[in-house]
């Protein structure tokens, strides 16, 4: 058992001296390490969002607005989606501000990919709009209900970076 322990040990200095000398190995063993857990998280959250019970609610304000403050060159601007929006769950009134289980900055070029996803809420001509919201916890709540591609790219890196490392490392 003492020898199991031992080169364990020694794997993981290995690993953390390919690290610290930028090695691509090690980079690359850490950043899957620290990623597939989020991921999976992210995953979850997702899966268990897409069951979350409808209520309709008032949009009091959704736009893309810069973040970082002004930048100099139009091209290294980054955007966010900023809204705000207030509903109803058993009486009790909330409000909210997440529009989707996807937390995006976008650069100047890549705005367009925000402004879509606003497109995507769902509106009613009398100016509401579908909220989605965790029936355990009415306080969170979303806009846009996560979708099966959404689910397919977080579960498709959430394996695939394991699965590059093991095959580019470990074979």
């Amino acid at each position: 058992m003492a020898d199991v322990h031992q080169t364990h040990r020694k794997t993981i200095l290995h690993i953390w001296e390919l690290t610290l000398g930028a090695n691509s190995q090690g980079i690359f063993f850490f950043a899957t390490l620290y990623s597939t857990p989020l991921l999976v998280y992210s995953f979850i959250y997702q899966l268990r969002a897409r069951f979350w019970p409808k209520t309709i609610g008032r949009l009091l304000g959704a736009e893309v607005i810069k973040a970082g403050g002004h930048k100099p060159v139009i091209s290294q601007q980054d955007y966010v989606l900023d809204a705000l929006y207030e509903y109803t769950v058993d009486g009790n009134l909330y409000k909210g501000n997440r529009v989707s289980p996807w937390v995006m900055v976008a650069t100047h070029n890549a705005k367009v990919v925000l402004e879509k996803q606003l497109r995507k809420v769902e509106r009613s001509r009398d100016g509401s709009v579908s909220v989605f919201y965790n029936p355990a916890n009415p306080k969170k709540s979303l806009l846009i209900k996560p979708g099966v591609f959404g689910l397919k790219v977080t579960a498709l890196i959430a394996v695939g970076a394991p699965t590059l490392y093991i095959t580019s490392y470990h074979t």
